[in-house]
């Protein structure tokens, strides 16, 4: 039984003439009385009475009648589902982001998105392996640190930003125009744990600039780093441009000579469908940062 059989019959049981039913399918009627055979010898059953030019349903007719205008309508409201979404209307986005100050940084694109497609469920996802679940299909965008181009995603850098010593304004250091790497040995220093995206680009920076830092209190969330440094408890080494998300009070950027720097993209598989809704938050990320 197909969907265009059952379009000719709820036409037929409309007209109740094969004639006018096929004029208004645009088909021949010998084409309309095959198809309606064609039915009825699927079902095992007349669905019309044949008297003459005059026909008139069955009571199978009747039945069936009634199950396929819900099957057409069903039909219809799924396109016009699909339409929505298309629309942004309706559907979902999933997105895998990196955990600590990205995700927070978000919020305020979160909120802008939510204002202009109010039916479209966000789902975001703090995660260190973005692009791992990009490519098993777990979130349809990924935003990563910049890496090695893969084959299977496409791949849009978005955003690059050098780091900076962020110290309480009391401390020592508060008034200086500039930080070289070798002064950050000697300061006690509150970070993120290692493993975390942030620290191990730290790490890595560190490495190539011959110092070695460490830190006196770890805790994986930038917003209780921020507080650390307001207490005094330590300095912190953050994007430059994150003091600007958080308010704070009493707290110094100090720009560092040579700094760590990192490129963010923005990841989607080659071969997957990127929704209207995907493409909007894309441009959405772009034009923010």
């Amino acid at each position: 039984m197909e969907i265009r059989q059952l379009q000719y019959f709820l036409m037929l049981c409309k007209e109740l003439h094969f004639s006018e039913a096929a004029f208004k399918i645009g088909i021949s009627q010998p084409t309309l009385s095959q198809q309606i055979r064609v039915l009825e010898d699927e079902l095992g059953i007349p669905l019309f009475d044949r008297m003459g030019k005059k026909i008139a349903k069955t009571e199978a007719g009747e039945l069936l009648e009634c199950y396929a205008l819900q099957v057409i309508q069903q039909l219809d409201n799924a396109k016009k589902a699909i339409a929505d979404l298309n629309d942004l209307h309706t559907g979902r986005l999933r997105i895998a982001v990196l955990p600590s100050d990205l995700d927070y940084r978000l919020t305020e694109i979160l909120i802008d998105f939510r204002k202009e497609f109010p039916n479209t469920k966000v789902q975001v996802f703090p995660t260190i392996e973005s692009l791992q679940r990009v490519l098993n299909n777990d979130v349809d965008i990924g935003i990563s640190l910049k890496m090695n181009a893969d084959s299977r995603l496409e791949q849009i850098p978005f955003y690059t930003e050098t780091y900076s010593l962020f110290v309480n304004e009391k401390h020592d250091f508060a008034q200086k125009k500039s930080i070289t790497p070798a002064e950050l040995v000697n300061i006690p220093l509150v970070l993120y744990p290692q493993g975390k995206c942030g620290r191990d680009l730290i790490d890595t920076w560190c490495v190539k600039q011959g110092i070695a830092i460490d830190s006196v209190m770890e805790t994986g969330s930038a917003t209780s780093l921020f507080q650390l440094v307001q207490e005094d408890i330590g300095a912190t080494i953050q994007p430059s441009q994150l003091i600007e998300n958080f308010h704070s009070i009493g707290i110094v950027s100090i720009p560092i000579e040579n700094a760590p720097i990192r490129e963010l993209d923005i990841v989607y598989r080659k071969d997957r469908y990127l929704s209207k809704a995907a493409e909007a938050f894309i441009k959405m990320m772009i034009e923010k940062f």
